[in-house]
């Protein structure tokens, strides 16, 4: 019988055998069956080197295969292969052209393995294609999982990637470059948790649980971009000058902003050379409830994990969210955060009101902010520390009848992310202090305004100390370890409430591990213990529609 090669494409998830008869100089070859058996079966599953491999007999030619199915395993073998060679997995009706190798239906590629007959056997090359081929094949099928925003899928190309040798720095670089300009309104949640999960995952020696962690980073990063035009930045570049840079900002002109990045990132300037400017321009205003400012974190996170190729689509993203981001100080609430500033700034003796959460715990904005100014002869962390208190005092006294509700108006639309972001702005606003004091009176102040805005919404009838013995933390190393196995088997539909869960639990860690005073040490524990036992309300079907109802029905009076 004449030899008959054929080869087709794909990649495999197993390791290649050492158990191989070559039979010629460029190739390995192993023996797999007798031509007979297969004559009279048509289809069989041999196992060699550790993988179940099924044989077909299809006109003559001989076509071999992994044996279980790319989606869930099934064996193919119990297929069906019809006249134009299309295996049919009857498990799910995934179709696979066994001539081509192609995937017909269905998403993941199907391990095809050239074939030999040889001397009245069957022989196939096992061995696997290059790592550098397998990990763009595993990538670009990524980007199709994300595409169709198929988890499984992408939990599936990322432990292939992982296979293959790669690292998950290189898929998250990967989708950030491809997505960063298809978020309209700029940086969401999605990178920032994308930044938390690989930190999680870097603590994490458990190789699922390291893939849950990468597959929820990509995952969430499809969710934000799913289905979104893309919304490209203009390409123009002008010297960097921080105090244009600030001023085009305030402009609320993303193209000159742009522009000003583009050129210093153009004269080599990287993040760490920015981050100055970037935050003031983030603390110039009571920004978008905080968003600016722990974005800006994240991305500087960001850029020293995956490197250099992500410091223009990350900086732009979060350009356009910081353009676009509602200036809360400007709001009626708020305004007097204008007079707090500059009687901080005005000349005289600093006040020195004694210091403690007690001055902050349920007051409103404006008293808060007296309160933060009278203070102002403390040190800086004093303050913070104080601040933070209050804010995880009043996560503590969440009245849950707010978030359950469904007769309030607009303005009162408050849920459990209102008090967490507290939590997260102070961790981001004491990271950028350390290195950059001069940001401490606009943070500060603006973490006193996260205290004030949520008083109206506490408990009245709970006291903050029955709350933090209610949900002390006794043993930290075992909440610890109870908070990351809830995080990474959260359950949770929407990503973006694991992700603050995530986001603040972390916030929690870091903020008890620079040593906070025992006071604000428990009621942050405690108040992120509280959190972790919430089961979120994901959608809020009639308050959605009688706010809509009402206003629609007074838009033209």
């Amino acid at each position: 019988m004449p030899n008959d090669l054929l080869t087709t494409g794909g990649y495999a998830l197993a390791r290649r055998g050492r158990d191989e008869t070559p039979t010629d100089g460029s190739s390995e070859w192993t023996r797999a069956v007798d031509l007979d058996r297969l004559k009279h079966s048509r289809a069989v599953t041999v196992r060699i080197a550790g993988r179940q491999i099924a044989l077909f007999l299809h006109q003559e030619q001989v076509f071999a295969c992994n044996n279980r199915c790319p989606h869930e395993g099934y064996p193919l073998v119990e297929g069906a292969l019809d006249s134009d060679c299309v295996l049919t997995c009857h498990w799910h009706n995934w179709k696979f052209d066994l001539k081509t190798g192609a995937t017909l239906t269905g998403g993941d590629a199907l391990r095809s393995y050239p074939v030999r007959l040889q001397e009245g056997s069957v022989w196939l090359d096992l061995r696997d294609p290059p790592a550098a081929e397998r990990v763009e094949l595993a990538l670009r099928h990524l980007d199709q999982a994300m595409e169709d925003f198929d988890t499984d899928r992408m939990a599936r190309e990322l432990a292939r990637l992982h296979l293959a040798g790669a690292a998950p720095e290189v898929a998250l670089a990967r989708a950030i470059s491809s997505t960063y300009d298809r978020l309209p309104d700029g940086m969401t949640h999605a990178y920032a948790a994308a930044d938390e999960w690989m930190r999680l995952r870097d603590s994490i020696r458990d190789e699922v649980a390291r893939l849950a962690c990468a597959t929820e980073a990509v995952s969430y990063i499809a969710w934000d971009t799913l289905r979104e035009k893309t919304c490209p930045f203009a390409e123009a570049r002008t010297a960097w000058h921080a105090d244009d840079f600030v001023a085009a900002v305030e402009a609320q002109d993303e193209r000159r902003a742009a522009a000003l990045l583009q050129g210093a990132l153009a004269a080599g300037l990287h993040f760490a050379d920015l981050e100055l400017a970037l935050a003031e321009a983030a603390l110039a205003h009571y920004n978008d409830f905080g968003h600016s400012l722990i974005y800006l974190t994240h991305v500087g996170s960001l850029v020293e994990r995956l490197g250099a190729s992500v410091e223009r689509p990350l900086l732009l993203a979060w350009l356009r969210s910081l353009i676009l981001a509602t200036r809360e100080d400007l709001l009626p609430d708020f305004r007097a955060y204008a007079d707090a500033l500059g009687a901080w700034q005005r000349d005289g003796p600093p006040g020195n009101a004694s210091l403690s959460a007690d001055a902050f715990e349920g007051q409103s904005v404006r008293r808060v902010l007296e309160a933060a100014v009278s203070a102002r002869g403390h040190p800086p962390f004093d303050l913070y520390c104080a601040l933070l208190e209050a804010s995880a005092r009043h996560l503590l006294r969440f009245d849950e009848r707010h978030e359950l509700r469904s007769d309030n108006g607009v303005a009162d639309n408050v849920g459990w992310l209102d008090f967490s972001h507290a939590i997260t702005f102070a961790h981001a606003l004491r990271r950028l202090c350390e290195k950059y004091p001069s940001l401490w009176l606009r943070g500060l102040l603006q973490l006193a305004m996260f205290v004030g805005r949520t008083s109206k919404y506490l408990d009245p009838g709970l006291l903050a100390q029955h709350a933090i013995r209610e949900w002390a933390v006794a043993d930290e190393t075992a909440f610890h370890q109870h908070a990351i196995t809830l995080i990474l088997d959260h359950g949770i539909g929407l990503p973006i409430f694991p992700a603050h869960w995530l986001k603040t639990w972390s916030a929690a860690r870091d903020e008890v591990a620079i040593g906070l005073p025992a006071g604000a040490q428990g009621a942050v524990l405690a108040a992120v213990n509280r959190l972790l036992a919430v089961r979120f309300k994901q959608r809020h079907t009639m308050r959605t529609a009688r706010q809509a109802a009402h206003f629609v029905g007074s838009e033209d009076r």
